[in-house]
């Protein structure tokens, strides 16, 4: 048997105390240092933010393209600096600005380590639509003060409604201002998931909800002993829903979830416009798919194991993928050296620019550090000006979307291309960054790569009919 545990001692205790004193203070300590770093990098973005202001005003021309090139290059600038997206760096400088201007007393309590970063957040979010000073400043204190004493979360719905009272708008101008805003926005996760995020009017949204919901409870009550399930969610099903599914999932082991259910739902509303393969189908087939897949050479002769990649996105599960293929229309083979990864050579069922078929492969996106526009998406350009002498040549050709071509030819970036079309960016503060072809990112290389067993790559005589096309090919 194990012994009981004795009880600390008085010493013991006393001690563990000290030490946890210590580390609450250390843990307190450097949360206020960071409080104050964090006010200082608000107030050093609202400063470049200023200076592209005063950028633009010294301009000759008010052309939308001319003044928008300030802020493009600062942006470009911070962004390439710490390695974080050009729509992070915008969105940190007009709040950094606004903050500044018309909440300077919540950036001096963050200074000052009263409060931090996310009652900035909740606080500002809050307030931002108060145009009136003498109204904003008070709601300001008032937030303040509360917010010394609770967390974040506690804070939220507090300041909403002290910003509801300061505010002089109405809740329909308030309303009709952020509707303006609305937005649909998708986010990257793993595992071959994503995030899509619909900003809309409550009402519209709830009212989505509902329909998806409703639609849901419908294939769950065509389900063998399905009002008992639903006693559990609660509520009704639909009936019109349940007898339109009835026919489609009588044959059919269902066991989806009600969020499942919601989620397959909407993406067949919103890509076949109808929900009634929603009992087994997801949406999928309704996608008209460009397929390019990247395949190793040593794969490509049945002797590696090096994956195959969907261009522009990465690793996919091997069923989407199969799924996608059979629907293509277009179908693009890349062949890749197993040793560096860069292509060696494309092919094509439908006619088409080999070169173009080449840097679509190569590149897959916008060649500018930190851009992740897809090369359907860009321009093809010249590294090297083609009226500067520049060779239309795939060792001087990159793709580039709309905003970074501008930003090459009207701001003080310059860039050069490199072997295997790895790209060197020169900022107008003299930074360099290096921007790397995406399958040179891909694969590793093999210090000794192994010959194919009774193939010689290099002889396509040695390749049998039954392994398909000889290498390259």
């Amino acid at each position: 048997m194990n012994p009981e545990p004795q009880p600390d001692s008085d010493a013991q205790r006393a001690r563990d105390e000290t030490r946890t004193s210590v580390l609450v203070s250390a843990f307190v300590g450097g949360r206020e240092s960071r409080a104050a770093q964090e006010a200082e990098e608000i107030r050093t973005l609202a400063a470049a933010a200023q200076l592209v202001d005063e950028q633009r005003g010294r301009l000759t021309t008010r052309a939308s393209i001319k003044s928008d090139l300030p802020a493009r290059t600062m942006v470009a600038e911070f962004a390439t600096a710490a390695r974080v997206s050009e729509r992070t760096v915008q969105r940190q400088l007009d709040e950094s600005a606004d903050l500044c201007r018309r909440f300077p007393e919540l950036v001096d309590a963050l200074a000052a380590a009263r409060i931090s970063r996310a009652h900035v957040n909740v606080i500002h979010d809050a307030g931002f639509p108060i145009e009136d000073a003498s109204a904003r400043a008070g709601f300001v204190a008032a937030a303040i003060s509360r917010a010394e004493t609770m967390t974040p979360g506690r804070l939220r719905p507090i300041v909403q409604v002290l910003a509801t009272r300061a505010n002089p708008q109405s809740i329909q101008e308030r309303h009709d201002h952020a509707f303006e805003a609305r937005s649909v926005r998708v986010f990257d996760g793993a595992d071959c998931m994503a995030t899509l995020q619909v900003s809309g009017a409550a009402m519209l949204i709830h009212a989505i909800y509902d329909r998806l919901t409703a639609d849901a409870r419908g294939i769950i009550a065509a389900r063998p002993g399905a009002h008992e399930a639903l006693a559990t969610e609660g509520g009704a099903p639909d009936t019109a829903a349940a007898d339109a599914a009835t026919s489609d999932v009588s044959d059919v082991s269902d066991d989806r979830t009600m969020d499942q259910l919601r989620v397959d739902i909407l993406t067949d509303l919103l890509l076949t416009g109808t929900a009634q393969s929603c009992s087994a189908g997801d949406g999928l087939d309704a996608i008209s798919a460009r397929v390019q897949i990247i395949v190793p050479v040593l794969t490509a002769a049945g002797t590696g194991s090096e994956p195959a990649l969907l261009a522009g996105y990465g690793p996919i599960d091997p069923t989407t993928a199969r799924r996608l293929a059979g629907g293509a229309k277009t179908w693009e083979r890349v062949m890749t050296s197993p040793v560096t990864g860069v292509v060696v050579a494309v092919d094509t069922y439908r006619p088409s620019k080999a070169m173009k078929r080449f840097l679509g492969a190569r590149d897959e996106r916008c060649r500018f550090p930190g851009c992740r526009q897809p090369v359907w998406r860009c321009d093809l350009d010249h590294t090297l000006d083609a009226a500067l002498g520049g060779a239309t040549h795939c060792s001087n050709l990159a793709h580039l979307c709309k905003r970074h071509h501008i930003l090459k030819h009207q701001t003080h970036w310059t860039v050069r291309q490199l072997e295997d079309g790895v790209l060197e960016w020169t900022s107008p503060t003299g930074r360099v960054y290096v921007d790397l072809a995406e399958p040179v990112l891909r694969f590793t290389a093999s210090p000794e790569p192994p010959e194919p067993p009774g193939i010689d790559l290099r002889d396509p005589t040695t390749w049998r009919a039954d392994d398909g096309d000889p290498p390259g090919f």
